[in-house]
């Protein structure tokens, strides 16, 4: 897939995102996203302790 095909492509997805959702929702589904995205990454003290030992984590 080329560059320019591959913009195109995503000016016709967001085109169509644009068209079914207000700019309002969409904003809130990103800013919902990032920040789920963000807790996923930095939560470790959801592992058992044997697997943070394992990834020399902090036995807390």
């Amino acid at each position: 897939m080329t560059n320019q095909h591959a913009g195109e492509s995503l000016a016709t997805s967001m085109g169509e995102l644009c068209s079914r959702f207000s700019f309002r929702e969409i904003l809130v589904a990103t800013i919902v996203a990032r920040w789920r995205r963000h807790r996923m990454v930095n939560g470790f003290d959801t592992f058992p302790s044997w697997l943070r030992r394992d990834l020399a984590l902090p036995d807390e």
